[in-house]
């Protein structure tokens, strides 16, 4: 993905190359815009199109999820300072920054990226990487008598997320104020110091303010049986995680997952992406994939986002 035209490119000119022009024509100019953002195009069809195909949360309408998204991305540029409230199904709902908010509302609710089907009426869910509790919410109205961990390490997104479990009575739902990894104590986190809630415990991803200490525990404590889902999106302690998951023999007791894995980030596997490996912790463990990505990145080599689904094979084949 990195050899598209039009990235190499850009890279030499980051660099400080004179040897590429600045000022592109107008054509030229549009074609590179499109290049660069041709699978955000798709992927933003195909949240679409899986929205229209979806089927209807219980007590939450498709038109009432538009008409909820509609007035959060007109109203996102107003708040101030602090955090702000939004309104979800008639609930209201904290949030830190309401920009924020709107886009993990696409993503959760419009493209229904943790959809999940499960013929158990009261799934174990593990939420991690939790940040306000929208995945949480979509979890509870998919599957009202799910048994949810929700984890999320920034301690002020943490606050922000007890808030909305409590204040809108979610039942059978633990929060958690801490980093998963791969082993236990305290370690770095570096909250987001853009317009972003994306903190992360890897100094560089998102170029994040002062650290804080947090404490890290390992997700295998809570594996238990079995999961019937896992999602994650802990912004660059994946690899570590699920390694720690492997080893340990609990992954082999997670049903389905949808993982968000940060490609090229030279902080991983010691200096390589880790891609590869990564996916092999779950082909040992029983498990096939699908990948998408939306074609977003930071910084160059590009950090990409992909988006993972596992399912056991077994359970595919049943």
């Amino acid at each position: 993905m990195n050899g598209r035209p039009g990235l190499r490119d850009r890279s030499q000119q980051e660099a400080g190359c004179t040897d590429q022009p600045r000022h592109l024509p107008w054509g030229e100019a549009v074609k590179r815009w499109l290049s660069d953002r041709e699978l955000s195009i798709f992927s933003h069809l195909s949240g679409f199109r899986r929205f229209c195909r979806g089927g209807e949360l219980p007590g939450l309408s498709k038109a009432a999820i538009l008409m909820d998204y509609l007035r959060m991305k007109c109203g996102q540029g107003m708040e101030k300072s602090g955090d702000g409230i939004v309104r979800i199904a008639g609930r209201p709902w904290a949030c830190l920054k309401r920009g924020a908010a709107t886009g993990l509302y696409r993503q959760i609710f419009l493209f229904r990226d943790y959809e999940f089907r499960s013929a158990n009426p009261a799934p174990r869910i593990l939420d991690c990487g939790a940040n306000i509790g929208l995945a949480t919410l979509f979890f509870k109205l998919s599957y009202p008598q799910s048994q949810i961990d929700a984890f999320e390490a920034d301690p002020d997104l943490a606050t922000i997320l007890e808030r909305n479990v409590q204040g809108n009575e979610l039942s059978n739902v633990n929060v958690h104020c801490c980093a998963l990894a791969k082993g236990e104590g305290e370690i770095d986190f570096y909250p987001s110091g853009t317009t972003t809630t994306n903190g992360s415990v890897q100094a560089d991803l998102w170029r994040g303010g002062e650290p804080v200490r947090v404490q890290a525990r390992r997700l295998s404590e809570w594996i238990g049986d079995e999961v019937d889902f896992l999602k994650m999106d802990i912004e660059g302690a994946e690899s570590e995680v699920i390694a720690e998951l492997s080893e340990s023999g609990a992954l082999v007791r997670v049903r389905e997952a949808v993982v968000e894995y940060h490609h090229n980030h030279h902080g991983f596997e010691g200096g390589q992406s880790g891609l590869a490996r990564f996916l092999d912790f779950w082909e040992r463990a029983g498990f096939s994939y699908q990948l998408s990505a939306d074609g977003a990145g930071i910084g160059w080599p590009r950090v990409h986002f992909f988006l993972i689904r596992f399912r056991r094979v077994a359970d595919l084949k049943g």
